[in-house]
Formats: C-alpha cells, sequence, structure tokens
C-alpha cells in the first residue's frame, strides 16, 4: 500500500489518509460596511454592529476594530452593551493608545463595558481594538448584543472604520 498522501489528501489524527471534508464556518460575520464618525463622548450603537442571541445558548464572541481620530491626543472609546436576560456574560478589550501601548478595559453583563481614554499616534491611519467576550443566555433573552463607540472629548470626530467587524457562534 502506498502513504495515500497527495495534493488532496491529508493525514488524519488517527494516521489515516483522508480528503479534506468540505465542512462549513461555525462563525457568523457582522461587519460594518461604512465609515462610522461620532462626535459624542457618551457611547452610542455602531448601526449594524450587532447580534441577537438566542435562547439558552452560549456565545463566543470576537471583534476586530479599525479605528480613527481627527485629533492624535483624543481617543476612540470601543465598547459594548448587553442584551436583557443573560445569565452570565464577560468581555476583554484591548485597544491602541500608542504604537507600543495598549489600554484594557475589562467589564460583565453587569453594565455597559466602554474602553478607557488615550489618544491614538496619529491622526492619518487606522489602529486597531480587539473584543474577545463571552455570553450566557438565559431562557427569555431581549434586545442585541451591540457595539459601541464614543469619542474621549465631546465635538471631536473618531471613527470607526468600514470593515470593522464582530463574529460569533454558539459553544457546544
Amino acid at each position: 500500500g502506498g502513504s495515500g498522501a497527495s495534493g488532496s489528501n491529508f493525514l488524519r489524527g488517527d494516521q489515516t489518509w483522508a480528503a479534506p471534508g468540505g465542512g462549513s464556518d461555525p462563525w457568523t460575520y457582522v461587519r460594518i460596511v461604512s465609515d462610522f464618525p461620532t462626535t459624542s463622548a457618551t457611547a452610542v450603537a455602531v448601526t449594524g454592529l450587532n447580534f441577537t442571541p438566542a435562547a439558552n445558548q452560549r456565545y463566543e464572541i470576537y471583534g476586530m476594530f479599525m479605528l480613527r481620530t481627527n485629533t492624535a491626543t483624543v481617543g476612540p472609546r470601543p465598547g459594548c452593551t448587553w442584551n436583557t436576560g443573560n445569565t452570565d456574560g464577560v468581555a476583554m478589550f484591548e485597544m491602541t493608545s500608542a504604537a507600543g501601548t495598549q489600554v484594557l478595559q475589562n467589564g460583565n453583563i453587569n453594565a455597559a463595558v466602554l474602553c478607557p481614554v488615550g489618544g491614538l499616534p496619529n491622526t492619518t491611519q487606522s489602529w486597531p481594538a480587539q473584543l474577545a467576550a463571552m455570553l450566557i443566555v438565559g431562557a427569555g433573552p431581549s434586545g442585541n448584543f451591540q457595539i459601541t463607540l464614543a469619542s474621549e472629548t465631546a465635538g471631536t470626530t473618531v471613527t470607526m472604520k468600514a470593515q470593522s467587524f464582530i463574529k460569533y457562534r454558539t459553544v457546544p
């Protein structure tokens, strides 16, 4: 018998050869298709960057956000709000403050989560922020898990750029 290796086969964990399965991506992606600017110092919902959790499910949520500011000393502050009817949930945000510096914000379903202040390195390029979250939904959820954005200083424009996204999936 031959090795079974070919351009279309792979070695499985049980040391047998198989063709790759079609499979499906377990993640559902939600992205914004146009820039979302705000001058509000209070968190506002990023249009379209949300999902409606189903009853009695557990979710893993990840987000990658491209952020900009019109004033380098004024930072965009991404965050999230929670649907009601959850039994538990946590979120961790990591956001650029300088080219080699990050600010962090952790929270849970007790309150909306909002990144701390801290400007971006420049006004001409996007800078990253990311979210890692887990949500345990009860029997009667209502509303959306929602990404938000605020400006560190009222009146100064900050922007979440088009193609920023969240992805979510249920956890067995």
